[in-house]
């Protein structure tokens, strides 16, 4: 989907989203909830205070996931291709920094950032452009720091049920995890590594506990991957 055609359909996007998952006797604040239960602990890896950490949210959308995770961390900054949901997400989330951006070239020196993360954006960027995009997000952490993406699993049967369902998801391109591991390695990503999540959309302790013990099992309905930048021996190009 163009930016344009996104700016039109802005307004319907969450009743759409609730409509779709809705068979599922769930809300999207859920999974809102959800995502950043899984980010929280991943910036923890980092290896500095999480408070302390300046984080970017790449394809931030409206900002609907910041108010959980802005006030853990130092600072947090969003990017989106889209003025109108940049213009929503500053007047929900004003301790928020945002940027519009061009999806190419974030708006942003090398090394920026402890952490950047991308949730369920790369299925929507055009697959001869997944490299450089993954290269572009590594390009703006610093070494050592976090790149993070969390994508719909393409072996979960539910998942292509909601996608092919979800007029939004037209023309996504789901990425197999094994795919992603392999671009985040030639992005300069080390190690990648992969866990599994909601294998069940139920908010309960037993139920979650569930779901992490599931998580190497490669079926749940997302995943989640993510690797420290490695060290560079050349400058970047400036963004």
């Amino acid at each position: 989907m163009s930016v344009p055609e996104f700016d039109r359909y802005l307004e319907a996007y969450s009743k759409e989203i609730d409509g779709v998952i809705g068979i599922f006797g769930k809300k999207q604040e859920f999974f809102v909830k959800h995502k950043a239960e899984v980010l929280l602990p991943a910036f923890a890896t980092i290896g500095k205070n999480i408070s302390d950490l300046k984080v970017l949210d790449v394809g931030c959308g409206n900002g609907m996931l910041h108010p959980h995770i802005a006030g853990a961390v130092g600072e947090l900054h969003g990017a989106d291709v889209s003025g109108l949901s940049i213009e929503m997400a500053r007047k929900h989330n004003p301790t928020v920094r945002y940027k519009t951006y061009d999806g190419r070239v974030l708006p942003y020196a090398d090394a920026s950032f402890d952490c950047a993360f991308a949730i369920c954006v790369l299925h929507h960027v055009p697959v001869d452009q997944w490299a450089a995009f993954l290269k572009d997000m590594s390009r703006v952490v610093k070494p050592g720091g976090l790149v993070l993406l969390i994508e719909h699993n393409p072996l979960n049967p539910a998942t292509q049920w909601v996608v092919r369902t979800c007029r939004f998801d037209a023309n996504a391109h789901l990425v197999k995890s094994w795919t992603l591991r392999r671009l985040l390695n030639s992005a300069g990503i080390q190690h990648p590594w992969v866990k599994y999540v909601l294998f069940t959309p139920f908010a309960s302790k037993a139920f979650r506990r569930l779901d992490r013990l599931l998580s190497p099992v490669p079926f749940g309905a997302q995943y989640v991957m993510g690797g420290k930048v490695s060290g560079r021996s050349e400058p970047m190009p400036a963004a």
